[in-house]
């Protein structure tokens, strides 16, 4: 670690943050030992409230592998098996409730629906705090049809997640809240955390904003809907975060062969799918292995990365959604790995390796556009991409010039290890797909549909 690391993590948090508007919290560790644990920002706008380490933080997806560690104890004291149907759980549900297992709700492979749309999240705007848990599950109860049979497609949901918070309820006989704090946050001395389980503001919680520019944002409500269910509810600090993250590596709640069922991707051989186990992300950031998985939810924006090979944990916590935790993480990572990274190799292609990228590619998204426009400068011999995307409440651009790796694999943005991989069909390219360190777009971008 050189000795102006920290100034440097400093220039880094300046050029996301503004000291005027809402901002990100940093803890930076290897083993046990705290290198950086820093906040920039404001943690009430209005307030002109500094942001503090101390400050609390809805962890939003991050969630999913506290809730991973809920079903693994209840695995190990015979409560449940992974291969169980639901139907077990939610004998009114659907036919589907036969075909679909725990297992398949934990690394996203059900095939269910996705109740997050952006319906919901207008609802929660307009309407916070009028949806509860039972109100929940009887909306997913009229899910009559899948997206794709269960076990066949990886497909992030937070449906999944849903119904698993309630498994650990119907399995334990205790409210979620209380099963984490006994078996959890409890035993891990994890004293700032808890699920929220309303819409009550706790104290030292950090006011959440919508981030449009370092000096642009709006304040976002908070409520229950916003807080969300077992797909995102705790709520945490840097201090317990990493706690949780020592936790992952030791024998601590469970021994570590025990655990290592939340480490198993699905799928693991397939380089065309996300890398995705029990709330565990598992990839490479060229060469270096992490596990990872970020969240965001109305006002928050978060991430935990390990490097498990080299000791090291990075904790995000931002009350800034979109903010884009995913690109100032890449920026400490290089700062703490890049030596060891492979290197980045540019290829020369030629022209009508350029030219045939060209085009408009359009996703799958189950309720919001999204597309990538590729445009080729001959002259330059380059290629551009920009990616629009309107998801869950918001819209956002990113325009990028690509670094060709190969003859179909492209570096789209160094920061956060991003790449695009064009997918060709009778020889012709026909699609792309979006990588990043073991995440993979669940369907492909489709050449010229709309």
């Amino acid at each position: 670690m050189s000795p102006d690391f920290q100034q440097k993590i400093d220039a880094i948090m300046q050029e996301f943050v503004s000291p005027d508007g809402p901002g990100v919290a940093v803890l930076v560790g290897r083993d046990d030992a705290v290198l950086v644990r820093k906040a920039y920002g404001l943690a009430n706008v209005e307030r002109r409230e500094l942001l503090t380490p101390e400050n609390r933080f809805i962890m939003a997806s991050v969630t999913k592998q506290f809730v991973g560690m809920a079903i693994m104890l209840l695995k190990h004291r015979g409560l449940l098996d992974y291969d169980d149907a639901i139907a077990r759980f939610f004998p009114d549900y659907p036919p589907w409730k036969h075909e679909i297992t725990v297992r398949q709700l934990l690394n996203q492979t059900s095939g269910l629906q996705e109740y997050l749309t952006k319906s919901f999240w207008q609802e929660a705007v307009e309407h916070g705090g009028s949806i509860d848990l039972d109100g929940l599950l009887q909306r997913i109860a009229t899910f009559t049809d899948l997206e794709s049979l269960p076990g066949a497609r990886w497909r992030y949901c937070n449906t999944n997640y849903i119904l698993l918070g309630s498994i650990v309820e119907r399995v334990s006989g205790a409210p979620f809240r209380a099963f984490m704090e006994q078996n959890i946050f409890g035993p891990l001395v994890m004293k700032d955390s808890f699920a929220g389980d309303s819409g009550d503001i706790p104290g030292r919680q950090a006011t959440g904003y919508e981030f449009k520019s370092k000096t642009k944002f709006e304040l976002r409500p908070f409520n229950r809907e916003v807080v969300g269910w077992a797909d995102g509810n705790v709520i945490s600090t840097l201090d317990d975060m990493f706690i949780w993250a020592q936790s992952l590596s030791t024998d601590a709640l469970l021994t570590l062969d025990v655990k290592a069922q939340a480490f198993v991707p699905w799928n693991p051989l397939d380089p065309t799918v996300t890398r995705y186990g029990f709330g565990q992300m598992m990839g490479e950031r060229r060469g270096i292995r992490e596990i990872h998985h970020s969240g965001g939810t109305l006002g928050y924006n978060t991430r935990l990365s390990r490097f498990p090979d080299e000791k090291l944990t990075v904790i995000l916590l931002s009350n800034a959604e979109g903010i884009g935790v995913e690109r100032i993480h890449g920026a400490i990572a290089e700062e703490l790995l890049g030596d060891k990274m492979a290197p980045i190799k540019p290829v020369c292609l030629p022209v009508d390796a350029l030219t045939e990228k060209a085009g408009t590619y359009t996703g799958k998204p189950r309720d919001h556009h999204e597309s990538l426009e590729i445009a080729c400068s001959a002259d330059k011999g380059t290629l551009t991409a920009t990616r629009r995307r309107e998801a869950e409440g918001f819209e956002s651009s990113e325009t990028a010039e690509l670094v060709p790796l190969g003859r179909d694999l492209f570096l789209m943005d160094r920061r956060s290890d991003r790449y695009l991989l064009f997918t060709r069909e009778g020889g012709a390219v026909s699609g792309v797909l979006i990588r990043c360190v073991g995440s993979v777009t669940s369907l492909p971008f489709e050449k010229g549909t709309s």
